[in-house]
């Protein structure tokens, strides 16, 4: 058994909230996330903290990957994107408590791109259905087909840090974030959970319970105001 929290986007207040019912009805779990730790929220720093101090593993989103590029791959386009995309609140942090910088963006880096499990295969933005074809003959996946392919289309739209076109059905129960739902969603066709539930314009952060490769549980949380006022 698993839980796997939404996108974040510098939501500290309502991470740990969300943390916090988490622990109390499943004690023990091991807890992953979907990615986009930065951006939007206020407290990008304190999320980082947070997370390493619970020991929750988490894919590389978009908004991670802008954040890490602006300081490490200037001339990345990527870099550009940053800059439309809510990096206001990251940089002020960041320049607020310098110190952290480099640790976070390293944590950024070794962070995989895809967590392919048991019971599931988690990432940012899911694996679209375009890429059927790369993955006939390729069942059960294997950790090294995975990290090989989603490093060859990291850069493209429907990569698994930026797509929004629909998943293809792995056999396996896909979660992911990066498009925003009211709730968390789950997609039939595809077998897949959505679980980015949008915390930075006021609505809830999510986290799901997986078992035997199935939603046993959804666990949301209010947006704390302080997170995005």
């Amino acid at each position: 058994m698993i839980a796997v929290i939404g996108d974040i986007h510098g939501c500290y207040f309502t991470l740990r909230k969300l943390i916090k019912e988490t622990r109390k009805q499943y004690y023990d779990i091991i807890m992953y996330a979907t990615g986009d730790l930065v951006d939007r929220g206020n407290y990008p720093v304190e999320v980082f903290e947070l997370l390493i101090d619970e020991g929750i593993q988490f894919t590389k989103g978009n908004h991670d990957l802008m954040f890490l590029y602006s300081y490490t791959r200037p001339l990345h386009p990527f870099v550009l994107s940053w800059r439309y995309n809510g990096n206001e609140k990251t940089i002020s942090a960041y320049n607020k408590q310098p110190n952290f910088l480099n640790k976070h963006l390293d944590y950024i880096e070794v962070a995989p791109l895809s967590i392919n499990l048991e019971d599931c295969l988690i990432s940012h933005a899911g694996i679209a259905n375009v890429y059927s074809k790369e993955f006939r003959g390729y069942r059960p996946i294997s950790d090294a087909f995975l990290q090989n392919f989603c490093i060859r289309h990291i850069n493209e739209s429907t990569g698994v840090v930026w797509n929004r076109e629909p998943l293809l059905n792995l056999g396996k129960l896909q979660i992911l974030g990066h498009t925003r739902h009211a709730k968390v969603t789950y997609s039939e066709v595809s077998n897949a959970v959505y679980v980015d539930t949008s915390v930075y314009t006021g609505n809830r952060l999510s986290a799901v319970i997986v078992e035997d490769g199935e939603v046993v549980d959804i666990i949301s949380v209010e947006t704390e105001l302080a997170d995005i006022s």
